[in-house]
């Protein structure tokens, strides 16, 4: 498709107008800067270019790869009835236990408040019960406030704000495995390859259809689905579904919403073993080269940036590809960078993760070689 007029484009248009059909000024009045013919010509253009601007881009808002935020949300609400996930809070279970039965019987309710040592505020969304002679007992919990920032490692949640408000004030608390789910707003990309998968799984019942029931959940944000064969390579009539954060893991909590999603996407009879998946952390060595000239150290950082956003991208049970990661390398060419074959040191081939784990690194993970 052609592109698009530009300002200059348009002000040559008015120029060669005054230039064949002006009879009473001078038409090389039009090339003088700051004449009333150049002004004139010139205003006519800005304006004329803001329209062509203005129609381009209510136009590209009408198609999936064009619109954007808001735009974004209409076209996907009015075509597909869907809408944009919003922020989720993590979601997880602690283990409330005591050393000494002096207090007797008694309830966590829901609702009480736990926190991690650094600040991060939960409260249970069920309860806890304590018999007499009972030292533990176990309780959900979901993080006060949406997103990714309150998201608790294991062992992250120890302390009870409001100690004197529970019937033993000697209890304690710790969440044994990470909390999952906390994920910030559906940014436009993931909410666009949604969009796609909608004609895909429409009819529900499929592999395709049950992932992406999954992934309609907040704080889910990968999902594979893989079907179960008897010994003559018949289904089984069981799917095993893994599910992901962001951040590779999971939680018995948040795989029980996704349970109870899936019941608008399986089909009747079909069994959903939904499972928690596990990071797996990969680790990264480069060696870089750069022209002359080039800000190396910002570039360094612009680059292990970019691996990491890749690696992080890559869904539950993924493999990460070699020749991916040396597409990453290519996108910075243009900055200064040398991408050659010898630049990615390890790993050395493609990482396929173990079933039920997700690829994930950091940016210490990266190491770039002197």
């Amino acid at each position: 498709m052609a592109d698009l007029p530009t300002r200059v484009d348009l002000f040559a248009i008015g120029r060669d107008f005054v230039l064949t059909k002006a009879t009473k000024i001078d038409p090389a009045q039009v090339d003088i800067a700051g004449s009333d013919v150049n002004i004139f010509c010139g205003v006519a253009s800005v304006l004329a270019y803001q329209i062509i601007l203005q129609l381009a881009f209510r136009t590209g808002a009408l198609l999936l790869d064009g619109a954007d935020d808001e735009d974004l949300d209409r076209y996907a609400f009015d075509r597909y009835g869907l809408t944009r996930k919003g922020a989720s809070p993590a979601l997880g279970s602690v283990r409330i236990f005591r050393t000494a039965l002096t207090f007797g019987a008694g309830t966590v309710p829901v609702g009480t408040k736990v926190s991690t040592l650094t600040g991060a505020e939960y409260i249970t969304t069920s309860s806890a019960s304590f018999g007499a002679t009972d030292l533990e007992s176990s309780a959900n919990v979901r993080a006060s406030q949406a997103g990714k920032a309150t998201q608790a490692g294991a062992e992250a949640i120890r302390r009870f704000p409001q100690a004197g408000l529970l019937f033993d004030n000697t209890l304690q608390v710790i969440n044994d495995d990470a909390t999952a789910g906390g994920e910030d707003a559906e940014d436009d990309d993931t909410f666009r390859a949604r969009i796609r998968d909608f004609w895909r799984s429409a009819r529900r019942g499929i592999l395709a259809a049950i992932e992406s029931g999954a992934r309609s959940v907040p704080g889910v944000v990968s999902a594979q689905a893989i079907e179960a064969l008897t010994a003559g390579n018949t289904p089984a009539r069981v799917v095993s579904l893994y599910i992901a954060d962001s951040t590779g893991i999971a939680s018995d909590a948040l795989a029980e919403q996704v349970r109870v999603a899936l019941d608008d996407f399986r089909a009747g009879g079909i069994a959903v073993l939904v499972s928690k998946s596990l990071p797996q952390i990969a680790e990264i060595t480069l060696r870089l080269a750069f022209r002359a000239n080039v800000d190396t150290p910002t570039l360094t950082d612009n680059i292990r940036a970019a691996m990491v956003d890749f690696v992080n991208s890559v869904p539950v049970n993924g493999t990460l590809y070699l020749g991916q990661l040396y597409t990453v390398l290519q996108r910075f060419e243009a900055d200064g960078l040398i991408p050659t074959q010898a630049s990615i040191v390890s790993p050395t081939g493609d990482l396929v993760p173990g079933t039920g784990q997700t690829i994930r690194t950091t940016v210490a993970n990266v190491v770039v070689l002197p």
